[in-house]
């Protein structure tokens, strides 16, 4: 019975997830299709609650965040940031050597209380947790250098000396890696010259 049962909850598991992946496929817009969406995947994580079902709930929490943030509704979207928040804990919690779910989870805390940066610090507590678990991994890299460096007046001078460091690092792997945070900064900022202060 035992077995049996267990078999029978990662079917379900599996199954709401793919109702769920099926939904989004179809989905014209994230606010339209969320109840669906956080429905299938309610039931995913209830039935069978691995680390990823949990990422992904967090994701679609995050995802709706930022649209309330958009829209010019603060405390619908730190309602969605303490879901994704909740979510992602239990994906860590399930998993902790997962380098992205620790990514997501400081995304989450820069998000509170935006634009101030009230959680500032609890973000870089994962950002950087994030980059000791894969530090080789040019994704977290180039958006949580990214990060840093748009918050660099913040930043105390030991957290820069790591960041220059690891830019350093990260460039020394692929060389194109400078060339990619370049673009990353100017999709946001009108010039590169506060990127090329810090930098150079």
């Amino acid at each position: 019975m035992g077995l049996l049962g267990f078999v029978t909850r990662q079917y379900l598991g599996h199954y709401y997830f793919n109702v769920y992946k099926n939904v989004r496929a179809g989905a014209r817009s994230i606010e339209k299709s969320f109840p669906d969406l956080e429905k299938n995947l309610i039931r995913s994580v209830g039935w069978f609650g691995n680390p990823g079902s949990f990422k992904e709930l967090a994701r679609l929490y995050l995802e709706r965040a930022l649209a309330e943030n958009e829209f010019g509704t603060p405390e619908k979207r730190d309602l969605y940031l303490e879901s994704a928040r909740a979510s992602l804990a239990r994906a860590i919690k399930k998993n902790p050597a997962d380098a992205f779910a620790y990514y997501e989870m400081g995304k989450v805390w820069l998000l509170y209380n935006f634009p101030l940066l009230t959680y500032l610090d609890k973000g870089k507590f994962y950002f950087l947790r994030a980059l000791e678990l894969k530090p080789a991994d040019e994704f977290l890299g180039l958006n949580i250098l990214y990060i840093y460096l748009t918050q660099w007046d913040f930043l105390s001078g030991e957290e820069q000396k790591f960041i220059l460091e690891k830019l350093r690092s990260m460039e020394r792997a692929n060389k194109d890696f400078m060339a990619q945070l370049r673009n990353r900064w100017l999709q946001n900022f009108r010039d590169d010259q506060k990127l090329n202060e810090i930098v150079n």
